[in-house]
């Protein structure tokens, strides 16, 4: 089969596992990045569909792209894969803490509800996210495809040679977000202070301010904080040295439906994920057999988890070893493109 891709130049994991798994399965796609400046990435994609004469089984629209999808749908009599993930509404309002009743709430809520009545089929991350889209943007279930996130093959995965710190080690990385509970590991860090046990803080973003007051306030003496970007080489190491990945911490209404691109390149990497218990990881992961859990947005119950961790080393192992398996078997790129496209063209 015959694919368009289009995206801006910011290819995330999300659009990179499609790319690369459709290719595996031996289909051709053809990228048209855009990032043209203002209005004029949206009249270069429309002078390029008009003279483009040929045929495509389908054109995808790329994560964060949901402008291209009228674009796409006027200038072109293709099939339209909207690889939504999510809802933009979701992170730029809900996210933020932003009022619903604002003319920014409304801005992004119009903006999907186009892009997703537009699209012949839209992508979203968890059985979860998308009863949530169907309900609250009025979308026919049988245009939602449950289409998890994967992830960058040639960034993220697992190198036996490298070795363990030789102090315990934490991992969070990602971006600092409400919904990623910062907060809660900058304070769980100080209440393990004198564990002998590291935290290794790889991220920067929109609660940074947040994050610097807790660090003035608390001073954790055993939080090493990365604040700028590493080399994929060097970043790669860092994670899979740690013993533990955590992810989204916090007790936050959006990690009802979502799930960070961490959660999969922790499996990947074959590294013990301990993440909040929320909703949509666990429509993915098991508890205590391909994932941890503690209690969302809970300090002490995270901390109480980490120690008693840190003392069965056996339960890291076959959890982090079961994850791998379970990656290998579900969520490589190759596989997750090929059931796509079962679900795509039954």
């Amino acid at each position: 089969m015959k694919f368009l891709y289009i995206n801006t130049r910011n290819i995330f994991p999300h659009d990179r596992h499609i790319i690369d798994g459709l290719k595996e399965n031996g289909h051709k796609v053809i990228e048209l990045e855009e990032n043209s400046p203002g209005m004029k990435k949206y009249s270069n994609l429309a002078k390029y569909l008009k003279r483009e004469v040929v045929k495509y089984d389908a054109i995808f629209v790329g994560f964060t792209s949901p402008f291209f999808v009228p674009i796409a749908r006027i200038f072109s009599k293709n099939r339209i894969i909207y690889n939504a993930t999510s809802s933009q509404y979701e992170g730029n309002i809900v996210s933020r803490g932003i009022s619903p009743f604002s003319f920014e709430a409304m801005k992004w809520w119009l903006i999907d509800f186009i892009s997703f009545h537009l699209a012949s089929l839209v992508l979203l991350e968890s059985p979860s996210q998308i009863k949530y889209i169907g309900r609250n943007w009025l979308v026919k279930r049988n245009k939602l495809i449950l289409s998890w996130s994967g992830l960058n093959e040639k960034e993220y995965y697992y190198e036996p040679n490298v070795s363990k710190y030789s102090k315990f080690t934490v991992l969070f990385r990602g971006r600092f977000l409400p919904e990623s509970g910062i907060d809660t590991v900058i304070k769980v860090a100080k209440i393990l202070e004198d564990s002998d046990i590291a935290f290794l803080i790889i991220g920067h973003g929109f609660s940074y301010r947040l994050v610097n007051t807790l660090m003035d306030e608390l001073k954790p003496k055993n939080i090493v904080m990365i604040n700028h970007s590493l080399p994929i080489d060097e970043l790669r190491k860092k994670m899979q040295a740690s013993h533990i990945s955590l992810g989204q911490m916090a007790d936050h209404p959006r990690l009802e439906r979502t799930l960070p691109c961490k959660s999969f390149e922790s499996l990947a990497m074959r590294l013990p994920y301990l993440t909040a218990r929320n909703k949509a990881v666990l429509e993915l992961l098991k508890e205590d057999e391909t994932c941890l859990c503690s209690k969302p947005g809970d300090p002490r119950d995270l901390a109480d988890k980490i120690l008693f961790l840190k003392n069965r080393p056996e339960i890291l192992e076959l959890v982090a070893k079961n994850g791998y398996e379970f990656y290998r078997q579900n969520l490589t790129s190759k596989i997750l493109a090929d059931n796509l496209i079962r679900k795509c063209f039954a």
